[in-house]
Parts: structure tokens; C-alpha cells; sequence
């Protein structure tokens, strides 16, 4: 089962959790973008997930914000949320904003809660755990845990706020500058533009994509094929294309010659 967290380079064996997850389902909500970009696979979470590390964003369709709000609330029985805390979460959640508006419902009915928990044998600074959605993937309810033992700041709490609104953790080293980067080593202290875009993609602020189109791979006939990405999110098509060509056999679309590799561009007229 996922559980998204901010853990240290070494990973540790986490603490059992009982999360109230079923299996996986397609979903439902009408700003889906299965069938529109590519999905690619999360070793992590050991499925198949919009986006990806090459994209710099990666989007969970079954577990997200509904639309571009979201509210918590403090655990009204847990005496060691202090305003130290209260702090590092209210202005975690600032740092959202512009992109996601996140409110912290004083009454208590904020769909997430915020609560501690000591534990200096794990690796785990804070997560996002028993979180649970409808049918259209909307969040119902999600907590984030706080570990009082580890080195937390509003940076932290901004990642976790991430996973709430429906964003997957990346730990490749070339994402180690976006605030989902999954491990503690991460240098981004509010989010990036990937992060944004991510984030515009998964509450439905972007699914109008502006396509340009690159070189994917050749056939065994020569044939070239291609694929889209959008110029703003970054987010490939969920399909390959063959390739289109005019009367020099440049493709009109990724504009790769027939049968040309990107590794041989530049040589063609070379001779012994």
C-alpha cells in the first residue's frame, strides 16, 4: 500500500499504518487525463501514474483535491501541536498559494487533519497517510503526521500538502530541485513550476495542452514515430505517432528525416 512521505536518503523500514485504501479504479472526475498524456511507472508506489520524473511532475488520479481548494484542521487531542508547529503548517500552506488555496478550518471540519507523533528510530520528518477518496478520486479524508524527533520547517509541510493535492513524490536526481522530490536532500523551499504545473493538471486548472512534437523511436520498416508535449506543462502525449512526411521526408510534425536516429543527425554525409 502507498504512503507518501519525506524520508531520509536512507530509507528505514516504516511503522505499520492501517490505511484505508481499496484496489485501484479508473477515475471518474471529468478533468482525467488518462488517455490524454502518459502514464509512466512508479517503482515507489508500484503503479502506473500521469507524468513521471522525466516530466518533473507526477499526478495520482485516484487520490487528489476536488478542484482548487483544500482544508484541514489541527487534532483538537494532541497537546504537543504547539505554535511552533501550527506555524510551520500555516505557512506551509502558504506557500501554495496562487496555484491551490488551502484553509485551515478552525471549526474543525477541514477535510484533512494535522497531528505529531515521536520517533527517532525512523526516517520518516513527516507524511501523508489514511487518506481516503470517493469514487470520482476526490480526498474525503487525509491526515498529516508531524515528527516532533526529526528537523521539520514549513518546506516539509508544503511537500506533504502536495501529496494532498494530488501529487506523487519524484527521487530521481534530476528532480532533487522540486519541492516533491521524495527525499530530505531536496533544495526547493516552495514550489517550482513543475510543481505548479503538476498541481494545475491535477485539480483541472490545465487540461487544454499546447502540443509540439519530438522524435520517439524507429520501426523495423524505418519508419519514425513521435510523440507530443505540451509546451506549458510539459506533460507526452499518451499516444505514438507515426511520423508524416513532406517531399524531402522530413517529418512535418517532430521534423526527423525518414529512417534518421537523433545519435546520427549531423553525420549523414560523412565518408570513409
Amino acid at each position: 500500500m502507498k504512503r507518501k512521505t519525506i524520508i531520509k536518503t536512507v530509507v528505514c523500514i516504516l511503522v505499520a499504518v492501517l490505511m484505508f485504501q481499496s484496489g485501484s479504479y479508473v477515475a471518474a472526475h471529468p478533468y482525467s487525463q488518462e488517455g490524454i498524456l502518459a502514464r509512466t511507472y512508479h517503482t515507489e508506489y508500484e503503479g502506473y501514474y500521469v507524468g513521471g520524473e522525466s516530466i518533473g511532475w507526477s499526478i495520482d488520479e485516484n487520490y487528489h483535491t476536488d478542484g482548487t481548494t483544500l482544508t484541514y484542521s489541527f487534532s483538537s487531542s494532541d497537546p504537543y501541536l504547539d505554535s511552533t508547529y501550527r506555524s510551520y503548517v500555516t505557512t506551509g500552506a502558504s506557500l501554495w498559494s496562487g496555484i491551490v488555496t488551502i484553509t485551515n478550518k478552525s471549526d474543525g471540519t477541514g477535510t484533512g487533519e494535522i497531528s505529531t507523533f515521536y520517533n527517532p528510530n525512523v526516517g520518516v520528518v513527516a507524511q501523508f497517510y489514511e487518506y481516503s477518496a470517493d469514487t470520482s478520486g476526490h480526498l474525503t479524508s487525509w491526515k498529516i503526521q508531524i515528527n516532533r524527533a526529526k528537523n521539520v520547517n514549513a518546506t516539509v509541510i508544503a511537500h506533504e500538502f502536495g501529496h494532498a493535492i494530488g501529487l506523487n513524490d519524484l527521487y530521481e536526481d534530476q528532480n532533487i530541485d522540486k519541492l516533491m522530490y521524495g527525499l530530505t536532500s531536496g533544495t526547493a523551499t516552495s514550489p517550482t513550476t513543475s510543481d505548479a504545473w503538476g498541481a494545475k493538471v491535477i485539480t483541472g486548472v490545465h487540461t487544454t495542452h499546447t502540443w509540439e512534437y519530438t522524435y520517439h523511436s524507429t520501426t523495423g520498416t524505418g519508419q519514425n514515430r513521435h510523440v507530443g508535449y505540451c509546451t506549458s506543462c510539459n506533460g507526452r502525449t499518451a499516444d505514438i505517432y507515426e511520423c508524416v512526411y513532406d517531399d524531402r521526408n522530413f517529418c512535418i510534425f517532430c521534423r526527423m528525416r525518414l529512417g534518421m536516429q537523433p545519435w546520427s543527425i549531423g553525420h549523414e554525409h560523412d565518408t570513409e
